[in-house]
């Protein structure tokens, strides 16, 4: 159990922002204060990481960066179609930075690492990719055909099912990868 936390956490630590602005929005139905607390959300917990030297990765620079300045335009702009379309833009842009082949070494659990080289991991960087381009297709359907609590309550579900069942899946298959790898290590120095 302490290895899926471990290698949930940086997908956690993602959304955070996001998971502040939702619950913000069901709560005070106030996209501006959900979309400014969201932007402090991301902010802090990126500073946190540095003060105490921990690594951040790529995804997490970009999200943050998204999280300012779209959440920006959006407090700008006052429309709830524009914050509604806004994630087809971060699923878009992080999609593509995930067609990288090896980014999810970065996010794996210290003990993946030792078994595991970037290579292993990259089709599953490309399935998650793939989770992102979809999730913008959706979220634009999404948001042309619904009010803003009801999009954010379709976006959110689909984004945490669709998101924990590949977790499980990449998680399942990269600790395969590392038991084998680990047997293979332990055979080759018993013999």
């Amino acid at each position: 159990m302490r290895y899926i936390l471990e290698a949930a956490r940086p997908i956690l630590v993602d959304l955070l922002s996001t998971i502040v602005f939702f619950i913000l929005l069901w709560t005070t139905h106030d996209f501006i204060l959900a979309t400014a607390l969201g932007i402090a959300a991301g902010v802090i917990e990126v500073t946190i990481r540095l003060i105490r030297k921990k690594p951040v990765g790529i995804i997490t620079w970009m999200s943050l960066g998204l999280v300012i300045i779209m959440g920006s335009a959006s407090i700008l702009t006052h429309q709830p179609l524009f914050v509604m379309l806004k994630p087809t833009i971060a699923y878009s842009l992080i999609g593509a930075v995930m067609l990288k082949p090896g980014w999810m070494y970065d996010y794996a659990p210290q003990i993946a690492r030792q078994y595991l080289t970037p290579a292993d991991m990259t089709p599953w960087g490309y399935a998650w990719s793939s989770l992102m381009f979809l999730s913008g297709a959706l979220n634009i359907a999404l948001a042309l055909t619904l009010d803003p609590i009801a999009w954010s309550a379709s976006l959110s579900i689909f984004g945490l099912v669709s998101k924990f069942a590949l977790f499980g899946l990449t998680y399942a298959a990269m600790r395969a990868k590392v038991i084998a790898a680990r047997s293979a290590a332990l055979t080759a120095n018993v013999g």
